[in-house]
């Protein structure tokens, strides 16, 4: 459940902040950043917990095995009935891939659309108690598997190129879509056939606006099924909650962009799929 400071019908319920904030693919500017301006809660690192080196796919970023993610969540809940709920700075994406990996394995967490000051003041019952990380992963802990109406594989997105009613979204700025610059995968340009719906277009004012895509509905809602795709996976999840708020039947692909080019070629300028979605955009 995503909410915010104006949710007044969760008022009574305890909530256990989490802080999500991190810096990408460095985790001493992460610490760095959390100890200069501490937020509610326990910081949860992005490694492994967000991303494993050996996880579902062969992305920069694959996404953590089920143990990892039980773990972690059987560690924040410990005998608390409260509710676990998911902070992040503006423009982010840290939490909702926590969001995204919890639900994927059937765990329970809330994720908060809001500042974080606005938290202090919202009236909700915050948990004081901070738990502690596990001093190791038990990797024999059994989990639900992940769960495949949310998840998209390589082999999905391989079937899915060149399927009339089968929409791949890629969601990098537009400059790497095109295939002008790419600042850090090997290959420039993007999966055959897919539009782009920019990160950025699904924000206002640093947070995520769920109905940032409802002009694009006519054309979304054509689609059987829409694939949605980052650089890596990570910031492919906020304009993925923005497709679901709209109850559009939509995937993340795992792996993205960077574990498409070490099996396949791509293209670039716009696609003849992009062309037709223009007509929308307005």
């Amino acid at each position: 459940m995503i909410i915010d400071s104006t949710d007044n019908n969760l008022r009574g319920t305890q909530f256990m902040p989490i802080d999500c904030r991190n810096v990408m693919d460095d985790l001493d500017a992460s610490a760095a950043m959390v100890a200069d301006t501490p937020y509610l809660g326990l910081h949860i690192p992005q490694k492994p917990w967000m991303f494993t080196s050996e996880g579902l796919n062969e992305g920069r970023h694959p996404i953590p095995p089920g143990s990892v993610v039980g773990g972690l969540y059987d560690a924040l809940k410990q005998d608390t009935d409260a509710e676990l709920l998911l902070l992040d700075k503006e423009d982010a994406f840290f939490h909702t891939r926590l969001y995204y990996l919890f639900q994927l394995y059937g765990f329970h967490a809330m994720l908060w659309n809001d500042a974080c000051e606005n938290l202090k003041d919202s009236g909700l019952t915050l948990l004081e108690h901070t738990p502690s990380f596990p001093d190791e992963v038990d990797e024999s802990r059994e989990v639900q598997p992940p769960d495949v109406s949310m998840l998209a594989t390589l082999e999905d997105v391989e079937h899915a190129v060149g399927i009339d009613d089968v929409l791949l979204i890629d969601v990098r700025a537009h400059n790497r879509y095109l295939g002008d610059t790419e600042p850090i995968d090997f290959k420039k340009g993007h999966i055959p056939g897919a539009v782009n719906i920019p990160y950025s277009d699904v924000f206002e004012s640093g947070r995520l606006n769920i109905t940032s895509l409802e002009h694009l509905r006519p054309f979304l809602s054509e689609f059987r099924e829409l694939i949605v795709y980052c650089g890596s996976g990570m910031s492919a999840t906020p304009p993925y909650y923005v497709l679901e708020s709209m109850d559009l039947p939509v995937r993340l692909y795992g792996g993205s962009f960077s574990e498409w080019i070490r099996h396949h070629d791509v293209e670039t300028g716009v696609s003849t799929m992009h062309e037709r979605m223009a007509k929308f955009e307005g």
